[in-house]
């Protein structure tokens, strides 16, 4: 079978996206993928624009657009996900610390926690690359989220706050104003390094419903034939002519359906093909397709292209660990739907079709940004401090670490003894110093990477997520609903501690003194540290922006080094952002789409 199209994506997530649906097929595109192939599509009706995802549509899929059901997408046997399993790791404990990535059209913004989150601005700024200042990508920013730009208005993202706002993050708020985590008037302002407030989320504040990449840029360009989507389609490797890429090899894809057809397709590209697979597809997408370390490829009888080792390499993942607390059986939390009460889901149902209730939740509606004052950073370990100087000290815009607290607990109901319930609260450093890789062990598509996730190598890392582990630790103590930590799902603390845990009948005093720890409960929460942590997952880095002799893959154009293709997704970050991805991503679809009009001499507005 002989196809073409204009531009084809490698991919449908977020940066990339398009939209008319060919049912017949099915793939996996990025949310980076959804914005620049909308925006390209609905500015140019005669381009023929190709995605290509390896997941299913997500069209009206309740399980997407209904917020509170995006638990359901953590399931191990979930096809909306993909589970990357990492090679085991010395710094957690022998552990496999791998991660996920979003396995359905719309990548991550059909399965993420839908957190409205910005980074610093000089974010942008340390990349040190013409057009990629903070100057530079605000803006568009401001395009893809809509605010006060007079854009298209079924082509921009809407935000609220949900119609809910749990009791536990009013009182999580309270108490850090009285902590010296002060309340921000805008806590995603590109500025706020330090501060706390109610968190907005991609949630639509009249239908209460997700807004992810797919629905809103795709879905409502249902009436453009020159947009198409090929879901549940594999793509094996790019096709080179040279080092010009001139289409894509396919497959339909068997973990959607077993018996897909394996035979292999080939589509052709008259004018671009972009790589928007996500921060691991892209990194072995390019090395299928003879793009990587040549070493690696001839071993695996891949004819080499270019030889670019940097190709998966510097891969970076915030990082989280969970602590549960204990709190009254009356608190509403996400039991309520993963173990509701007879009648409880029709009644929410109903609700949820007028925009309202409990369903219009993501369980996360307080958190912080904090970075450590003088006195704590002479606490602090040698390691993190000369990150803090190098890094932190001249950029107050940078916070530290990023504290969420979550109205529900996400493990076997079991864990919760009768009378209680249970809330979690987590920390995830917003640059850490540990970097993992990726790289194919095949040419088979279906053959798992070598991943290293690298999560927690460096002892930096560890020394302050320690230390924010304490004050995690001392907020929640002084919340009123706090009843204390069920001991199995916390560090365990020698006999007699302080930092033991506890469980209280009724609320404790705002006015306590902090625990105090000693060296030996310092070891044990380290322990807990390396043996607990888990991706967020915000996956960056493996195709870096940046020049070829500094470890880089792409430059300021996104055209991968001495190859005639894009790469388009958060693959590019040349560093950690210190925030959710989300938002990163639909900035660099926005950029992507400017890009790509400007080369190929297209319209866009």
């Amino acid at each position: 079978m002989h196809q073409e199209a204009d531009i084809i994506f490698v991919g449908g997530g977020t940066a990339g996206m398009c939209s008319e649906l060919i049912r017949p097929y099915d793939s996996k595109i990025s949310s980076l993928a959804c914005v620049a192939a909308g925006r390209l599509a609905a500015s140019n009706p005669g381009l023929e624009i190709l995605v290509v995802e390896q997941g299913s549509d997500n069209f009206k899929d309740p399980s997407v657009t209904t917020p509170a059901l995006y638990l359901t997408h953590a399931d191990p046997e979930s096809k909306n996900t993909i589970h990357w399993k990492g090679t085991k790791s010395d710094a957690a404990n022998g552990r496999e610390t791998g991660t996920t990535s979003g396995g359905i059209l719309g990548g991550g913004s059909s399965i993420n926690f839908m957190m409205y989150a910005q980074p610093a601005a000089s974010d942008f700024d340390d990349w040190n690359t013409i057009g990629w200042s903070a100057k530079d990508l605000i803006p568009l920013f401001q395009k893809a989220i809509g605010f006060s730009f007079n854009c298209h208005k079924k082509l921009t993202m809407n935000i609220s706050y949900s119609d809910y706002f749990a009791k536990v993050a009013q009182e999580y708020l309270g108490v850090c104003a009285t902590m010296g985590i002060p309340p921000a008037d805008d806590l995603m302002d590109f500025q706020t390094g330090h501060g706390s407030g109610r968190l907005a989320k991609y949630i639509h504040p009249v239908t209460g419903q997700r807004q992810d990449a797919a629905h809103l840029f795709i879905h409502t360009q249902s009436h453009n034939k020159s947009l198409r989507v090929m879901t549940k389609a594999l793509v094996t490797r790019v096709l080179f002519e040279g080092t010009k890429a001139i289409g894509v090899e396919i497959t339909m894809n068997k973990n959607q359906d077993p018996n897909a057809d394996q035979t292999s397709q080939r589509i052709y590209a008259r004018k671009l093909v972009v790589i928007s697979s996500g921060a691991i597809s892209t990194a072995l997408v390019l090395q299928r397709s003879g793009v990587g370390d040549a070493t690696l490829l001839t071993k695996l009888g891949i004819d080499v292209v270019v030889n670019l080792p940097s190709v998966g390499s510097e891969y970076q993942d915030h990082g989280m660990c969970l602590f549960p607390f204990y709190v009254p059986k009356d608190t509403e939390t996400c039991d309520s739907i993963l173990t509701p009460e007879p009648g409880y889901m029709e009644a929410a149902q109903t609700q949820f079709k007028g925009g309202k209730g409990f369903l219009t939740s993501n369980f996360s509606d307080a958190g912080s940004k904090i970075r450590p004052t003088p006195d704590e950073l002479k606490e602090l370990g040698p390691a993190f401090n000369q990150y803090w100087k190098e890094r932190f000290e001249s950029a107050p815009d940078k916070p530290a670490v990023i504290q969420v607290i979550f109205n529900g607990f996400f493990g076997p109901p079991f864990l919760v003894p009768e009378g209680l319930r249970l809330i979690l609260c987590t920390n995830f450093l917003g640059y850490p110093m540990s970097r993992g890789h990726v790289c194919i062990s095949s040419a088979d598509p279906y053959a798992p990477p070598n991943f290293r996730s690298g999560l927690i190598e460096e002892q930096a890392d560890v020394e302050f997520d320690s230390s924010v582990d304490h004050f995690l630790r001392e907020v929640v103590r002084r919340m009123p609903s706090y009843r204390g930590e069920p001991a199995s799902l916390h560090p365990k603390f020698p006999e007699g501690s302080v930092a033991g845990c506890v469980r209280l009948d009724e609320p404790s005093s705002k006015e306590q003194d902090n625990l105090v720890y000693t060296p030996e409960d310092d070891k044990v929460l380290e322990d807990f540290i390396r043996q607990s942590a888990e991706a967020t997952p915000h996956s960056v880095g493996t195709v870096r922006m940046a020049p070829k002799a500094k470890g880089g893959c792409v430059d300021d154009r996104l055209n991968t080094t001495n190859v005639l293709t894009k790469s388009t997704d958060l693959s590019i970050l040349p560093g950690s952002i210190g925030a959710n991805s989300y938002s990163t991503a639909l900035m660099v679809g926005e950029k992507a789409a400017i890009l790509i009009a400007e080369d190929l001499r297209l319209n866009l507005p």
